[in-house]
């Protein structure tokens, strides 16, 4: 029997996707892990024990790779080539033998080169104290580009012709340049760290001879290719990237990202595989509220995010603190209704919970002399001044908490979170 597993984050991140795919990879004999969202910023973190340890944080590969699984980077994606090798030296590193041969990636799939990651990095500095809490990693860039010009940026089925990656790359750098010269800079260090590629003379002949090489030794498929891998590998896993409280139609504005990280495109690619095979879609969270970057945190709490530390979420110079508070059912309700209906609900960290002295939820939320319990969802997708509106909601909203007594219990409000639907 064919089956697929969805996966999606319904908080802001970091909820623990590498170790459900990972599980899911290992308790359903999963071969292929389809990854359907987001660029090189991922960081989904695996820690097996048996025959011996073994500890990755999964960027571009499927974090179900250690079970033995095999990866297909959809068109979705947004691939970071550098990243891509520096992953898989990791990978051998640790006893995956030979994993370039492990990974097939769609032609169509936007490339994120060292200019978009520069300018990325350029307009957050530019930002000052306003910054929107981006990852460093140029995959908005990549997709604002994408966006404006179509099919001439570069695509990962470029990398088979060296003329097209020589006229490309310096069309990106020109597009880069020019959006270099619109941005106020101060001069400082950091600044001329990002600026130091757009004056290396020999940037884009290094680019290609790297790009070139790479494409002779990846497999770069077309989209109908994964019809093929799921009727091939009859268990598959989708893995997700970021979390729904950041998707780029129904995240805070401005601080989102620049990809669809519900189940949307995992639904469309499963439609155009004309899959028929059983579906499974698991939500993803905490059993406590996190946030890496800038933005609304309503149940955020300060003691939290002091004394709750994260084995690989500390501080980094783009996204700066990591941030914890209590669970919110509030805005995973909302999260649920963005997706659909679900038919798990994956909590992790629970043995985080020990660590806390007293345990909260909060299911309202208090906005001067009112009391919200539910969050609209817009009616036509591209309404970002809904998203806006509703980020200076949160900005100017405090939590109801409520004292849960024990961990069972807070698995209690959750069960009862799943199937609560808010919206009509």
């Amino acid at each position: 029997m064919k089956q697929a597993f969805l996966t999606v984050d319904l908080g802001f991140g970091d909820s623990g996707k590498g170790s459900i795919v990972d599980f899911l990879t290992r308790k359903h004999d999963a071969t292929l892990v389809v990854r359907f969202s987001g660029g090189a910023q991922a960081g989904h973190r695996v820690v097996t024990a048996e025959p011996k340890p073994r500890e990755h944080v999964f960027s571009q590969f499927g974090a179900g790779t250690l079970a033995g699984a095999d990866t297909f980077l959809s068109r979705f994606m947004m691939v970071e080539p550098f990243a891509l090798l520096e992953e898989a030296k990791h990978l051998e590193a640790i006893g995956i033998k030979t994993p370039l041969n492990r990974i097939v990636i769609d032609g169509e799939c936007l490339i994120t080169t060292p200019f978009h990651r520069a300018i990325n990095r350029l307009k957050e500095l530019a930002r000052g104290t306003n910054r929107h809490g981006s990852c460093g990693m140029g995959v908005g860039e990549t997709m604002a580009d994408f966006v404006v010009h179509g099919n001439d940026v570069l695509q990962m089925r470029d990398f088979l012709n060296n003329d097209t990656l020589y006229a490309k790359l310096n069309f990106i750098k020109s597009m880069a340049q020019y959006k270099l010269n619109q941005l106020q800079l101060p001069q400082n260090d950091a600044i001329a760290k990002e600026m130091a590629i757009f004056q290396h003379p020999n940037e884009i002949h290094q680019l290609v001879e790297v790009y070139s090489s790479f494409g002779k030794n990846i497999d770069i498929c077309t989209s109908d290719y994964l019809a093929y891998l799921l009727d091939k590998h009859k268990t598959a896993v989708f893995e997700a990237s970021q979390g729904v409280l950041l998707d780029e139609w129904y995240g805070f504005h401005p601080y989102t990202t620049w990809s669809t990280v519900t189940l949307a495109n995992a639904n469309q690619l499963l439609r155009e595989a004309e899959y028929d095979g059983k579906v499974t879609r698991i939500g993803i969270t905490r059993a406590y509220a996190t946030r890496h970057g800038a933005g609304p945190f309503v149940t955020e709490a300060p003691h939290l995010s002091k004394n709750i530390r994260d084995a690989v979420n500390g501080y980094d110079d783009w996204q700066e603190g990591f941030r914890v508070g209590w669970l919110d059912l509030l805005l995973l309700r909302y999260a649920i209704d963005v997706v659909g209906s679900l038919d798990y609900l994956a909590v992790c960290h629970l043995d985080r919970l020990s660590e806390f002295k007293h345990l909260h939820v909060c299911n309202k939320y208090k906005h001067g002399d009112k009391t919200i319990q539910s969050l609209p969802i817009k009616k036509q997708l591209e309404d970002l001044e809904h998203q806006s509106n509703l980020t200076q909601l949160l900005e100017n909203c405090a939590p109801i908490l409520t004292a849960v007594s024990t961990p069972e219990a807070l698995i209690a409000q959750l069960e009862q979170t799943r199937f609560a639907k808010t919206q009509p």
